[in-house]
């Protein structure tokens, strides 16, 4: 899915440098995106899959994630067949915070020196995940910028930011050399082809289908892909099929075999392969581990 460039996000006008919001929707399912803004993300309800970079994951309710500028994201949510039919239901609940990083440094340059903010903010164009005490702390002021005003508000911002430099229980997102491909145009071609291979992975997609879903020849989609993404369709594919057999390890006590085949693997050999390659020890090995 090619992101969208977001120019300004919604609730920062040309006059402020952040804003802090609590977002209630049925689910969570918008456009592969990026913006300038800075986005400080807890997940209070929902659950699905999620792109940060070219990391695809699954998320869950309880996560606290740190984006810098310029990263694409989304959250996919998974929503329940027995609510589908449910408009009012609130599936998908957050609390976030967004700063304009230019503006800030800008701000508080005269005040001393920003270095060591900015480093973190470069840092953090992989995206970061929180966690223990951190996220804690980080998570009691997201609660209280919500409540404040004037004075007050902006104090806890650069709390939250002295926090989030000072951590020590954190975890980076897209990999260590990840740069962003992405442009402008074609964001609707490949929004589609995300959200089909979200909701279609547990099934044998062929080069055909997907690239039909483009509107491309199958020669050419796989070349535009992996321009993007930095993986080839097989490889994306597998890695979201790994990850939701890593959900069914820790939360169900199904067989190996079964969650193979429920993850959309033709056979147990596979799926063995490629869950060790992408997570570097076996399926039994990872439930050991997480269990």
């Amino acid at each position: 899915m090619k992101p969208v460039l977001t120019i300004k996000t919604d609730g920062i006008s040309s006059d402020n440098i952040f804003t802090a919001k609590e977002i209630k929707l049925r689910h969570f399912s918008g456009e592969f995106h990026f913006h300038e803004e800075c986005q400080l993300v807890y997940v209070l309800k929902s659950n699905g899959k999620r792109i940060i970079g070219d990391l695809v994951d699954n998320y869950e309710s309880g996560e606290l994630i740190f984006l810098g500028s310029n990263i694409p994201h989304v959250w996919h949510s998974t929503i329940d067949p027995e609510n589908a039919d449910i408009k009012d239901d609130v599936h998908a609940h957050s609390l976030s915070l967004f700063f304009n990083p230019e503006k800030l440094i800008c701000h508080l340059a005269p005040f001393g020196k920003t270095s060591r903010l900015e480093s973190f903010l470069k840092t953090s164009q992989r995206g970061i995940e929180f966690a223990g005490h951190s996220k804690q702390l980080i998570l009691d002021q997201l609660i209280l910028i919500l409540k404040q005003e004037g004075l007050q508000k902006i104090i806890t911002l650069l709390n939250i930011l002295d926090i989030m430099m000072a951590a020590e229980e954190y975890s980076y997102l897209a990999s260590i050399n990840y740069i962003n491909h992405y442009q402008y145009q074609d964001s609707k071609r490949m929004d589609q082809v995300f959200k089909f291979i979200f909701n279609n992975f547990r099934e044998d997609i062929s080069l055909e289908t997907i690239s039909g879903i483009a509107a491309m020849n199958p020669h050419a989609f796989c070349r535009f892909f992996k321009s993007r993404t930095q993986k080839s369709f097989t490889e994306f594919v597998n890695e979201i099929r790994i990850s939701f057999a890593c959900k069914l390890l820790k939360d169900t006590d199904n067989s190996i075999t079964d969650i193979a085949y429920e993850c959309g693997f033709n056979n147990v050999s596979n799926f063995n392969r490629f869950f060790k390659k992408i997570n570097k020890k076996s399926p039994r090995e990872y439930r050991r581990l997480i269990n």
